[in-house]
């Protein structure tokens, strides 16, 4: 038995879940004046939520811009919402992107492989015109897809780990360093540290500084990672 093919969402479906016209759904993908911010961000979120861009070939004729940064986290979504730092950096790219008219695209992927594949979908549909990555890995593929997609991408994490890409980061070995150090100070030398996926090059980086850390400790501690 043939499955039946689901119905294709349009503009159309769009301004309906949208509560507005076909023609202003084209002026908020085109960047054109006439709609207040309010309504854009409502257009934006309806074809979000439907899973539909223009054609990569009007888009392209139309010449416009793609005001939508992609954001991929490789987390279940249950776990998402428990961690603070998360809530915290999206709230922060948002703050940053709405004074600019931009949007973010945000979405949770099972697997770093579904990620490069999301990023190739995205960009080769025009639906962002950028992305930001996070949670690299050593050797991780994503800097060598951006560049042969021609993605501009900005990287959250150590410049070691991002294959040249523009960085963003926090020195996470001085953090851990300066924490054994504190705790050492205060007379503690039975000192544990909760780690993330081991997988994950911060999480390597934490670990290197916090052996070495409470390795030069006089006198010497009593440490474990878990």
């Amino acid at each position: 038995m043939t499955a039946t093919p689901l119905p294709r969402v349009t503009i159309k479906d769009v301004a309906a879940r949208a509560g507005v016209s076909k023609g202003a759904v084209s002026l908020a993908f085109n960047r054109k004046p006439g709609l207040s911010e309010a309504t854009r961000d409502r257009i934006f979120r309806a074809a979000r939520e439907l899973g539909w861009a223009p054609s990569s070939t009007a888009r392209t004729l139309a010449g416009s811009r793609v005001d939508v940064v992609g954001l991929a986290v490789c987390r279940p979504a249950r776990l998402l919402g428990l961690e603070p730092f998360y809530m915290e950096f999206i709230s922060g790219v948002e703050s940053v992107l709405v004074e600019r008219s931009c949007s973010l695209l945000l979405r949770l992927v099972r697997s770093p492989d579904e990620e490069v594949g999301l990023m190739e979908s995205w960009w080769r549909s025009r639906q962002i015109g950028g992305s930001i990555l996070v949670d690299f890995r050593a050797d991780d593929p994503r800097p060598a897809v951006a560049e042969r997609l021609g993605l501009p991408a900005v990287a959250v994490g150590h410049p070691s780990l991002t294959g040249g890409l523009t960085s963003v980061w926090t020195d996470d070995a001085t953090a851990v360093t300066e924490a054994v150090r504190y705790l050492a100070a205060l007379g503690h030398r039975r000192i544990a540290r909760v780690g993330g996926a081991a997988a994950l090059g911060h999480t390597a980086i934490r670990t290197a500084a916090f052996d070495e850390a409470v390795g030069a400790l006089e006198p010497p501690a009593r440490a474990w990672q878990v």
